[in-house]
């Protein structure tokens, strides 16, 4: 008598969730489509569901969290159903209790913001309920040292690193002098760093009449990478420093050219971005374990498009979020049930360009993980030329999009963009109503915000709804984009890669936007460019 073979269906469902449990994200997805039974398995398993809407979002699950699957799940699905839909789910005013300064960051649920004085620094916690009221806090300080920037490293180390100067008077010297400090704080109690064994790090000591240095700092696992550039001073250096905060080590130093290095992004834990206004390329870093010597040069140098002649790049500025963990990808800081992937994040590229009769800010949109795939292989017998930059035509138009922002949209603010989303407010229109206007908001008009996003399964998502509803709020491209090089690029600017915009239903009258994980903060400024209140629009 002769028995059938046994099937995969004919196993206990608590086996088959076990099986399924195994498999990668994609292939999950595709067992969907293998048959009924195996579909009704995976529909019903909340787990097996986290998992696909986990890959399709690009986020990871936060193990520390203790909420259950399910609970994720609701909260996943609800967040990126808000963020698709460009629908915030409750929106709240906060006004300034003080007079802010120009030193800001966001991230992690944070908003820090300097006061007037360069002394002290503000945060408001933001709220993930309608009933939660943010409030201002003052972090703890050195009244006597200016905080000329700061780098947050909060869900892996409730880590913040502040730069401050103190001025020093020397009687055998002409000038002034400042002396610029690494100070390492917990950021949750607003003392030393327990980690670090040398809290307060020495920089350099400057001139005065050098003016404030301009920094970029950020922080990934255990490197500190810090930029530091003088802008009026033509014969100093930017430099390049990565330390292990924990030490107080230096691990790696580069010296650029005056003016040439103004920001650093990490492209995962040991792989840093850092553009080069100079030379008009964007080189890739390779931070030395500890067995390898300092790099003597990039991994990579990328090309960006050719200026015509008359034209100057005046400065480059960056963004990543969220950065890439450390080795030990711990978020041990964070209640939140998931984050995005830094390695599917974007980055963003500010190129602000001055001719004789222009001034512009072109933005530039790549993937972490596309940087990385452009790394030179490590076996030996690959012939490549690291010096020689690989030209804009043969890297950058599968990869990219670019877009003109024009010469009016602010660049002060970088904290645009988070995972794969990018928001910006849009050139006021000539329709909008301004009957209700108060005098001192009559020079803003009401505006959408805007939301691009570079998730394929987002995409691929917004083309569906669009073949239902022709008549969908958004819109996608995958075509290929031009922008026009006109009298300043001496060539067209190629790209490719896809996105889908939406936009809020409402119209706010705003000056600013900037965006996290869960939300997008608009900011309304005075006519000096002063904050005065911060709109909290909830997404997660």
């Amino acid at each position: 008598m002769k028995t059938s073979a046994l099937q995969l269906t004919d196993l206990p469902t608590e086996i088959l969730v076990l099986i399924l449990s195994h498999l990668p994200a994609p292939d999950l997805l595709a067992c969907n489509t293998l048959n009924h039974s195996i579909y009704t398995v995976i529909s019903n398993c909340v787990f097996l569901q986290y998992s696909i809407e986990l890959y399709k979002a690009c986020a990871l699950d936060n193990r520390n969290c203790t909420l259950s699957y399910s609970e994720k799940l609701a909260m996943l699905q609800q967040r990126e159903e808000a963020w698709s839909n460009c629908k915030p789910s409750f929106h709240r005013v906060v006004p300034l209790n003080f007079t802010p300064g120009s030193v800001y960051d966001f991230s992690s649920s944070v908003y820090l913001l300097g006061d007037h004085t360069r002394l002290r620094l503000h945060h408001l916690h933001l709220p993930h309920h309608a009933g939660q009221a943010p409030q201002w806090y003052l972090f703890p300080s050195d009244d006597n040292r200016h905080i000329v920037d700061f780098g947050l490293n909060l869900h892996e180390h409730d880590l913040i690193a502040l730069v401050t100067a103190e001025l020093r008077v020397s009687s055998s010297s002409t000038s002034s002098m400042l002396s610029i400090d690494l100070s390492l704080r917990q950021f949750s109690t607003g003392q030393y760093h327990p980690s670090a064994k040398v809290p307060s790090i020495h920089v350099m000591v400057s001139e005065l009449r050098w003016g404030s240095p301009s920094i970029n700092l950020e922080i990934v696992g255990k490197y500190l990478a810090l930029v530091t550039t003088f802008w009026r001073n033509a014969n100093s250096k930017c430099t390049l420093t990565v330390y292990e905060w924990q030490t107080g080590k230096v691990v790696m130093d580069i010296n650029g050219n005056p003016e040439s290095y103004s920001g650093v992004v990490f492209i995962s834990e040991d792989i840093i971005l850092l553009p080069n206004t100079e030379t008009r390329a964007l080189e890739l870093w390779k931070i030395p374990g500890p067995n390898e010597h300092p790099p003597s040069a990039p991994l990579r140098q990328l090309a960006l498009p050719r200026l015509m002649p008359q034209n100057i790049l005046r400065f480059i500025s960056c963004r990543g979020e969220p950065n890439p963990t450390g080795f030990i990808r711990s978020q041990h800081y964070s209640d939140r049930p998931f984050h995005y992937d830094p390695l599917d994040s974007i980055v963003l590229l500010h190129l602000r360009v001055h001719g004789l009769h222009l001034s512009s800010l072109f933005t530039i949109f790549v993937h972490r993980r596309s940087l990385l795939n452009l790394l030179p292989p490590h076996a030996p017998f690959v012939d490549i030329d690291v010096e020689k930059p690989v030209p804009w035509a043969e890297w950058a138009p599968p990869i990219t999009f670019c877009i003109d922002l024009g010469g009016s949209i602010p660049s002060r603010w970088i904290t645009t963009t988070c995972g794969q989303r990018f928001v910006v407010l849009p050139s006021p229109g000539d329709d909008s109503d301004e009957s209700n206007a108060a005098e001192d908001d009559l020079r803003r008009k009401p505006r959408a915000i805007v939301v691009f996003d570079f998730n394929p399964h987002n995409i691929r998502k917004a083309e569906r709804e669009l073949e239902a509803d022709p008549d969908a709020k958004k819109i996608v491209n995958r075509e290929r984009r031009v922008m026009d090089a006109q009298e300043i690029f001496a060539e067209d600017i190629v790209s490719y890669l896809p996105y889908v915009v939406a936009a809020t239903a409402d119209k706010y009258r705003l000056d600013g936007v900037l965006m996290d994980e869960d939300r997008v903060l608009g900011l309304q400024t005075d006519f000096e460019g002063h904050i005065k209140y911060v709109e909290v629009f909830h997404f997660g």
